[in-house]
């Protein structure tokens, strides 16, 4: 109450008047003149009475020059307006030679011509253009417009010694009205128009162009101007506020402001916890105000103005304004169904549809939404999705299928939906993501369902960015629950930390980061990223779906050296799940030579719900590019290659001492083969074919450089095994040679038949002795359990060309096996007994002599025995 008497007490007292001047004084009092002494009044061709108003300076050479009074007090809103006066204009009128009476200005008249700042309204003849039609015009920010045409040509129709008399009228609705007459003729010319727009009424005033011989011809008499007059007293008050965007404003106010009185700092946002950053004036009642941050979204804000006047000047001081700034946030709308493949039908249309939900207590303006495939854009029409609101969206031709399930928004052009997957990302008009999904067919869970007729459904929306596990097959005997609550709906909160599934350098100081899911990064959680201890001091979103981002570090990536990425648990998904491994190491690849890179463990006759697997191993120091890597594989009868089939389609370091598995089925490999390491294997689209019987494999660089190559059998397998499939290949050694069937052996019982990721389970450490000959055990279990099921014997010579053989003979003297007869080796080199006699029975337990007899290039004879006990077989 208050407010509202405080209002009517300042209300101003409206008045009908009228500003009018006849010349009759002889006085130019009232005026105001640019330049003095340009103007007078005179009686020399007065128009009516004793003088006239006379343009009388003689200029020797072309100019312009204006004349005003102020009309402060005239308001043409709350009131009719009515604008009349007498002219003679002694020359035909040109681009060059021309007037304007400007009936209402915003600005003084030194500024009243085209191209200046002025805002107003005129009459006037070749204001702009040079048919010498007397029209209304509209300038606005010194643009000039036409409004309306008298049809009155000025030199065919008035003439050069004549008298018009011209009467403008305005209606407050902005209703023009324009009469012209001729001498003291009652009838003339009149034409009508229609603009609502209105500037500020400061000034009523003359602009006068001529050239230098064509000055002193324009008289000016019997000026009327007859309106809505009162003195205002009272300072502008703001109106109305709208938000334009998310640290903008506009401010519209009762009455123009004097804007040249105010200054950034007259505006205080939220008690100085934003700063103005820019003032830009939209119209004489508007100014649009843009802030340094954004607003808080969906709470009261404040802006207070210091300072607020009119050109009276009436002021007033801090004028607090609320408001609040609504705009969705991500995961404000969700997607919460999707209808890829609706044939055949269960129960709905046969059409695809998309559903998303409003979850929150907030109305939305779709408008300038968008759905985003990631090749095409589907934008929104303008419609309310109100709170907490269930919306079927579909094609525009649909929408008739779906109007009896629920509200449903037609799309022009509707994303093309697939069955197998698809990215749907929708972004509102800040082009901020408010929800998106990859789905894949995957996640129906139901090998029946995903034939088509059945949505996809999220069973808990309160966690949007948990996709695989939170979303599955309708339930509904429909096959679908558009515009209802879904049929699957169910707590299910999220659990799963967000894994690392990449990182790799692009640059000398970047690195690409790929996570399993969207996490969530911004510049508050930096300092919970390092790189060797260091913050990161730059980041990138490369994934719409936050799935994906480089970080710049401080220090150049030099090669060879191993740098660790670090993440603190403030590193978090959307559902505040800290990344499960929080260290990774990269490195700056190098090229891969001979040996680099070699085949570790071959799975090429896998079980029938698995696939085959190659693993492989960096003997080397270096970090390899998985994506150089090529491989091939050899036909040994005909000496054909094969097309080659990429290692990785992703950058990927392969560091020093590590081991990299590639497979078409990980999720098969892992359920099969527990003895692995999830981090090490990746599945690959396609992988080079293995028969199971035999084959020849070889590592290429992207120069198609031999890196690495196995011949593989299926006879390199343990003797006594009674069915290898399943059962992986592995090297007793990683660096050892891979195409010498001696330096492989069958993945033991024990491990569950293979290793992939891991330690080999045959794996056998180097020896540390300097003997010329040493054994891996003094004694073996050759079961296959992966304890010491082989002996590796190693030797070490001082020369090339060294020629041996071994014997192996039992305690008795008896030969049981020849693992070798005059083998060419080198100054290193390793060999194993499996346990087994010429039949390739497992001899039994006992002790066994193995003789080694051997000559080198010199021709110099050696011999040595040495002793292993076999224990453990039944």
């Amino acid at each position: 109450m208050k407010k509202v008497f405080l209002l009517f007490l300042l209300m101003p007292v409206l008045a009908i008047g009228q500003i009018a001047d006849d010349f009759e004084s002889g006085s130019l009092e009232k005026w105001v003149f640019p330049i003095s002494d340009h103007w007078k009044a005179e009686t020399t061709n007065k128009i009516t009475g004793s003088y006239s108003l006379h343009h009388s300076f003689d200029n020797t050479q072309s100019g312009y020059d204006q004349a005003g009074l102020s009309l402060n007090d005239l308001k043409p809103l709350s009131g009719p307006t009515k604008w009349s006066f007498k002219l003679r204009y002694g020359y035909a009128p040109s681009s060059s030679n021309n007037w304007s009476i400007f009936l209402m200005s915003d600005v003084a008249p030194s500024s009243m011509m085209p191209g200046g700042i002025v805002n107003g309204f005129a009459v006037g003849v070749n204001l702009s253009g040079y048919d010498d039609t007397l029209r209304l015009w509209k300038i606005k920010n010194g643009s000039v417009t036409k409004l309306l045409s008298s049809g009155v040509n000025w030199e065919r129709d008035i003439g050069i010694s004549a008298i018009a008399s011209i009467i403008v009228e305005r209606s407050p609705l902005g209703e023009w009205k324009i009469s012209v007459l001729k001498g003291s003729s009652q009838s003339g010319w009149t034409a009508r128009n229609i603009d609502n727009e209105l500037f500020s009424a400061r000034w009523f005033g003359i602009y006068y162009k001529y050239t230098s011989t064509c000055d002193r011809l324009l008289w000016v008499d019997d000026i009327k101007i007859d309106g809505t007059f009162f003195t205002d007293s009272v300072p502008p008050h703001p109106d109305t506020l709208y938000v334009t965007g998310k640290n903008k404003i506009v401010i519209s106010f009762d009455e123009p402001p004097d804007f040249t009185r105010m200054s950034l700092s007259d505006f205080v946002i939220n008690h100085e916890e934003l700063t103005a950053s820019e003032f830009k004036v939209i119209t004489d009642r508007s100014v649009e105000i843009t802030c340094s941050a954004n607003f808080k979204n969906k709470a009261e804000n404040e802006v207070l103005i210091r300072n607020l006047c009119d050109s009276i000047p009436n002021c007033s001081s801090d004028v607090r304004i609320l408001f609040t700034p609504i705009w969705a946030d991500i995961g404000d709308v969700l997607i919460t169904e999707i209808m890829a493949d609706p044939v055949p039908s269960v129960g709905l249309p046969q059409k695809e549809y998309i559903e998303i939900a409003n979850i929150t207590g907030f109305a939305y303006n779709l408008k300038g939404w968008s759905i985003n495939t990631g090749s095409t854009i589907t934008w929104f029409p303008e419609k309310i999705v109100k709170q907490n609101e269930i919306l079927i969206l579909c094609s525009i031709t649909d929408t008739s299928f779906f109007k009896g399930y629920g509200r449903v928004i037609g799309l022009k052009s509707f994303p093309i939906l697939t069955d197998q997957s698809k990215l749907l990302l929708i972004y509102n008009q800040y082009n901020d993501l408010i929800h998106g999904i990859e789905y894949s067919s995957d996640w129906y869970g139901d090998v029946l369902k995903s034939a088509g007729g059945w949505a996809l459904e999220v069973i808990d929306a309160g966690y949007p960015f948990y996709y695989e596990g939170n979303w599955t097959a309708s339930v509904s005997r429909s096959g679908g629950t558009p515009g209802f609550q879904n049929s699957v709906k169910a707590t299910n909160h999220d659990k799963f930390c967000p894994v690392v599934l990449n990182v790799f350098p692009v640059d000398s100081v970047s690195i690409s980061v790929k996570f399993s899911e969207p996490v969530l990064i911004n510049e508050d959680i930096l300092s919970g990223i390092k790189i060797d201890g260091t913050g990161i001091f730059l980041f990138k979103q490369t994934d719409p779906l936050s799935r994906a981002f480089t970080f710049s570090s401080v220090e150049p990536f030099n090669p060879g050296i191993i740098f660790e990425l670090e993440f603190s648990d403030l590193v978090t998904d959307y559902s505040q799940n800290s990344i499960c491994l929080r260290e990774f190491s990269f490195g700056v690849p190098e090229p891969a030579i001979r040996g680099d890179i070699q085949f570790n463990e071959l799975l090429f006759n896998p079980y029938s719900e698995a696939a085959d697997y190659i693993e492989f191993y960096n003997c080397s120091d270096k970090v390899v590019d998985a994506a150089i890597l090529m491989l091939v594989s050899i036909s040994d009868v005909t000496g054909d290659t094969s097309g080659y089939v990429k290692v990785s389609s992703d950058n990927r370091c392969i560091l020093p001492n590590s081991y990299y598995v590639i497979t078409t089925n990980k999720e098969g490999l892992l359920n099969r083969y527990f003895s692995s390491q999830p981090t090490a294997i990746f599945e690959v689209e396609n992988l080079i074919s293995m028969p199971d019987d035999r084959g020849h494999l070889v590592i290429l660089s992207k120069e198609l450089d031999v890196v690495d190559e196995v011949r593989y059998d299926e006879e390199m397998h343990f003797s006594l095994l009674s069915d290898f499939e399943g059962v992986a290949l592995e090297k007793i050694r990683q660096c050892l040679s891979s195409d010498d069937r001696g330096n492989w052996h069958s993945a033991a019982e024990s491990s569950g038949w293979g290793t992939p990721g891991v330690s080999n389970s045959v794996f056998t450490n180097e020896p540390t002795i300097n003997d010329r000959v040493s054994f891996s055990s003094t004694k073996i279990s050759p079961d296959n359990d992966g304890f010491e099921d082989i002996l590796v014997i190693d030797f070490r010579f001082e020369t090339l060309g060294n020629v041996i053989t071994i014997a192996v003979f039992d305690e008795m003297g008896s030969l049981i096996k020849e693992l070798t007869n005059n083998l060419l080796v080198g100054i290193t080199s390793s060999l194993i007994w499996n346990g087994t006699d010429y039949n390739g029975s497992i001899v039994g337990n006992g002790i066994y002599i193995l003789y080694f007899s051997g000559f080198d290039e010199t021709g110099k004879v050696t011999r040595w025995k040495k002793v292993c006990a076999v224990t453990g077989m039944r």
